[in-house]
C-alpha cells in the first residue's frame, strides 16, 4: 500500500511538472555589443533567469555556401574562443547555477538576412534536409544546448493597405516582403518533413523542438498544424508587430492587441491568432504565447491628431533610443523612464503621456505632441507593453490553457531597474501565470 501511494505522488508529481506554465525568454545576441550601460550579457541576465523555464538563445542561421549547414550569424561573438567572446558557451555554462533551466538555439528569426530563399530551398531536397538536421544536432552537442527552436523564414504577407510614398518606399516594402514563393503547398509538405525528421534526429539525446511563428508570416499556407504538432514539444506564437512603422508608415495603431478593435483587420490581434492555431490543431499543453517588451514607435508632425487617439495620421518610424538604436523601436527599460499620466497637470512637457487601457482589450500607448516653444517640431507616439497588459495576456494564456508564454525579449525588459524592480515585464508574466 505504501508504494502505491508512493508511486501516486511520483505519477502526480511528473504530471504537475509537465503540465506547469512555460516562462520561455528570449535572448538576442546583439544586445551583448551594445555600448556601455546597455550591454546585456550572461551577468545581466542573471536576475531574471530564476522565472525562465527556457532561454532561447537567438538566432543561428543557415549557411550561405549552399551546404544548408546550421551556422552562428556572429562567430566573433558565439563561437571563436580566441579573438572572440564564444557566447555560446558563456551561456550554456549558466546551466550550472540554473540547473532547470533549458537552453533552446534559435534558428532564423528574420535575423538572418543573406538569401531568405534558403529557407525555401533546403526543404526541398531529401538530402539539403539532412544536412541541416545532422550539423544542427552537432552544434548542440558542442556547446550544450538542449534543444532548438525554429523561427523558419517564410515570406510575410504585404500590409494590405497600399502606399503612395513612391519609390523609397517600394525599397522598404521589398525588403519586409521576402522573397515569394511560387509553390507553398509543396514547401507545407516538406516543411512537415523537416519538423518529423528533425525530432526523430534529437530524440536519442532527449533534445526539445520548438516551432516558432514569426510576425506576417503566411501560417495559413505553410504550417500543417495536425501533422506538426505531435512532433514538436512548443509551439510559439509572435503575436506582435501586427502594425509597424515599416508596414503602416504614416499611420500609427496598437501593435500588439489582445483582441480585434472595431473597424481595424480582424486577423491583426492576439486572439485571432490564437484561435486559428487551436482550430487547425495545435495541442494546447504545447502552444505559447509570445509578449514583445519592446515599443513600436511613429513620428508625431504638425498634422497629427493632438488627441493621440488611435489610429492617427504620423510620419514614419520615430527616432532611435539608447538601447536598442533602431528607428521604430524602444526598449520597455527606455519607455517606462519617461512615462507620466495623461492627467498629471504638473508632468514635464517632455515626458511620454501613457493612456491605460481600462477595458483590457488593445494595449497601453503613449505619446508626446510636437511643442514649439521648446523647439520639438515632432512629436512621438509609442505602442507598448507595460506590467499591467503583460499580465493580462499571461492570464488570457492561462485562461485558455495553453501552455504559457514568452518573453521576446530579455534585454528589452527593464533589466538595470530603472523604474523600480528588474524585469519587471518578466515577474509580471511568471506571477499572472501561476
Amino acid at each position: 500500500m505504501r508504494t502505491l501511494s508512493v508511486f501516486i505522488f511520483v505519477a502526480f508529481a511528473t504530471l504537475y511538472c509537465e503540465g506547469a506554465p512555460k516562462t520561455v525568454c528570449y535572448y538576442n545576441h546583439k544586445a551583448f555589443k551594445r555600448d556601455g550601460t546597455a550591454k546585456v550579457g550572461p551577468e545581466e541576465l542573471k536576475p531574471a533567469l530564476s522565472m525562465c523555464t527556457h532561454l532561447v538563445y537567438g538566432f543561428a542561421g543557415i549557411s550561405d555556401s549552399g551546404d544548408y549547414h546550421i551556422k552562428s550569424l556572429d562567430k566573433e561573438l558565439d563561437t571563436d574562443k580566441n579573438k572572440g567572446h564564444e557566447l555560446f558557451k558563456q551561456v550554456t555554462a549558466l546551466k550550472t547555477s540554473y540547473p532547470d533551466l533549458n537552453f533552446i538555439l534559435g534558428v532564423g528569426g528574420f535575423e538572418d538576412q543573406k538569401d531568405k530563399e534558403k529557407y525555401l530551398k533546403v526543404l526541398d531536397d531529401a538530402k539539403d534536409r539532412q544536412k541541416f538536421i545532422e550539423s544542427t544536432v552537432q552544434l548542440l552537442k558542442q556547446y550544450g544546448f538542449n534543444g532548438v527552436d525554429l523561427a523558419w523564414e517564410f515570406p510575410v504577407n504585404k500590409e494590405k493597405k497600399e502606399s503612395t510614398l513612391g519609390s523609397l518606399w517600394s525599397g522598404i516594402k521589398h525588403t519586409i516582403a521576402g522573397p515569394k514563393d511560387e509553390n507553398p503547398n509543396l514547401r507545407k509538405d516538406h516543411f512537415t518533413l523537416l519538423i518529423r525528421e528533425m525530432k526523430a534526429a534529437l530524440r536519442p539525446d532527449k533534445y526539445q523542438l520548438g516551432l516558432s511563428v514569426l510576425p506576417h508570416v503566411n501560417y495559413t499556407e505553410y504550417f500543417d498544424m495536425p501533422s506538426i504538432t505531435q512532433h514538436v514539444d512548443m509551439i510559439t506564437l509572435h503575436a506582435y508587430n501586427f502594425r509597424t512603422p515599416e508596414r503602416n508608415y504614416d499611420e500609427a495603431d496598437y501593435s500588439a492587441p489582445l483582441h480585434f478593435a472595431n473597424g481595424r483587420q480582424e486577423q491583426q490581434n492576439v486572439n485571432y491568432m490564437v484561435k486559428w492555431f487551436i482550430e487547425k490543431g495545435a495541442e494546447l499543453n504545447k502552444l505559447i504565447l509570445a509578449i514583445p517588451t519592446f515599443g513600436r514607435t511613429w513620428v508625431l508632425n504638425k498634422d497629427s491628431p493632438r488627441t493621440g487617439l488611435p489610429p492617427l495620421k504620423v510620419e514614419g518610424p520615430g527616432e532611435k533610443g539608447t538601447i536598442v538604436q533602431e528607428e521604430g523601436f524602444l526598449s520597455y527599460g527606455e519607455i517606462c523612464s519617461q512615462l507620466a499620466s495623461l492627467t498629471d497637470a504638473n508632468a514635464s512637457p517632455t515626458t511620454l503621456r501613457k493612456v491605460p487601457d481600462p477595458q483590457k482589450r488593445m494595449g497601453v500607448y503613449a505619446f508626446r505632441l510636437p511643442n514649439k516653444q521648446l523647439k520639438q517640431e515632432y512629436g512621438i507616439w509609442v505602442s507598448f507593453e507595460d506590467p499591467e497588459t503583460v499580465g493580462v495576456k499571461a492570464a488570457y494564456a492561462k485562461q485558455n490553457n495553453l501552455a504559457g508564454v514568452a518573453i521576446v525579449d530579455l534585454s528589452m525588459d527593464d533589466f538595470k531597474g530603472n523604474c523600480g524592480e528588474k524585469y519587471v515585464l518578466v515577474k509580471s508574466a511568471k506571477h499572472h501565470l501561476k
